[in-house]
């Protein structure tokens, strides 16, 4: 009996060893094993020396990591803008285009033989084609409108709009263009506009040398791009080639061309979603100096707002330009007073700046014929986008 019940406790004892060892029925006494509560471990602190040396070890990793995202940035820099596969402008065919609709221009572009005389120098017999008045009134900020409607069968009428002004003589066209190619500023008059960005500019200089130096100084060269928000009509975007054009005679001449959709690589990158195009068909903005703080402007457009009704699009357009013409007055007027934005602008440019926006890029910018590609003098076609050039344009 005694036997058995010494066997028992032994069985007993071994079963509580067993238990105390494995960690399942209590707690661990040993310092070497690790004790287990629920699905948690806890292990013993490893020693200090240990410590340390991890420490280091994750320290180093980081910084290998640091100097790898370095070298990858240093690597970008270094690589060079590609080039841009652009259709440049006959600029024989759009200065005929814009000659044709508007007198100012014809002035701006005679060579200053005769000098330009401005609005009360035109010659309405001299125009080409039949326009019908809108609004004439001669003690008016927008002294003339008048339109062809469906000009050459586009389903949309072409608008004229004539103004005479004061402002400062410096810097006056790019500040006029500023007008529509400034976010801040065209947000002002333009209640439709969401997005307006400069995509791509170039070096003037080059511009210059590929149109033969015929059409005066070119001041701005670049592609832009407008997106409008919600209106009357849904969101629309633009996607558009500008100059500016100075002349001697202290003229000058905005125009801008629609880019057709085999250039829609050029978009903005991280505009991917496309909407509806708007298509200006033709614009220019001459200005004509008249004295020495006085100006004549002549501002053009035939725009086309995709899926919206041509004879809808007349009075639309007639409205957000003369918007702009009243901003413009006070805005223009505020830099001869000395405490108008336009002065605080004119201002904070160096006088020894040769061009106000934007500013001379870095990287060259060159024409790489791609084919056969005729000279302007060779050219005798009427399509304004007809040359395809790659460009290397600055972002």
């Amino acid at each position: 009996m005694t036997s058995s019940i010494f066997v028992i406790s032994l069985s007993v004892l071994f079963h509580i060893a067993v238990v105390l060892a494995t960690g399942l029925g209590g707690r661990s006494t040993s310092l070497a094993t690790a004790t287990r509560r629920g699905k948690r471990r806890v292990d013993y602190p490893a020693p200090p020396i240990v410590r340390r040396r991890t420490r280091e070890r994750k320290k180093k990793k980081k910084k290998k990591k640091k100097k790898k995202k370095k070298k990858k940035k240093k690597k970008k820099k270094k690589k060079n803008t590609p080039g841009v596969d652009l259709k440049l402008p006959n600029y024989d065919a759009l200065f005929d285009d814009i000659r044709s609709v508007s007198p100012l221009a014809r002035q701006a572009l005679s060579g200053g033989i005769p000098p330009p005389g401005g609005i009360r120098a035109i010659d309405d017999e001299s125009d080409e084609y039949r326009w019908k008045v809108v609004e004439d009134g001669p003690d008016k900020l927008v002294s003339h409108i008048d339109k062809i409607d469906n000009f050459r069968g586009r389903g949309v009428p072409i608008v004229r709009f004539r103004s005479t002004m004061r402002g400062p003589t410096r810097k006056r066209a790019e500040c006029f263009s500023e007008l529509i190619s400034v976010a801040e500023l065209r947000r002002k008059w333009d209640p439709t506009s969401d997005l307006v960005d400069t995509v791509y500019t170039a070096d003037v200089t080059e511009v210059d040398k590929f149109n033969g130096n015929k059409y005066g100084k070119t001041s701005l060269f670049g592609v832009g791009y407008v997106k409008t928000r919600q209106s009357v009509v849904s969101p629309r975007e633009q996607l558009t080639l500008c100059g500016l054009q100075l002349f001697p005679s202290g003229a000058s001449i905005l125009w801008g061309i629609e880019l057709e959709e085999n250039q829609n690589h050029l978009f903005p990158k991280e505009r991917t979603r496309r909407q509806q195009r708007s298509t200006s068909h033709l614009f220019s903005t001459t200005i004509i100096p008249t004295g020495d703080d006085t100006f004549d402007v002549e501002y053009v457009l035939q725009i086309e707002i995709g899926g919206f009704p041509g004879w809808l699009t007349g009075p639309i357009v007639i409205e957000t330009v003369k918007g702009m013409f009243r901003f413009a007055d006070g805005y223009f007027r505020g830099g001869l007073t000395g405490d108008g934005d336009l002065a605080r602008r004119l201002a904070s440019i160096p006088d020894d700046e040769e061009k106000l926006l934007p500013p001379p890029p870095p990287s060259p910018f060159f024409f790489a014929t791609r084919g056969h590609v005729e000279s302007p003098d060779e050219s005798s076609g009427t399509a304004v986008l007809e040359r395809e050039q790659t460009l290397l344009m600055t972002p």
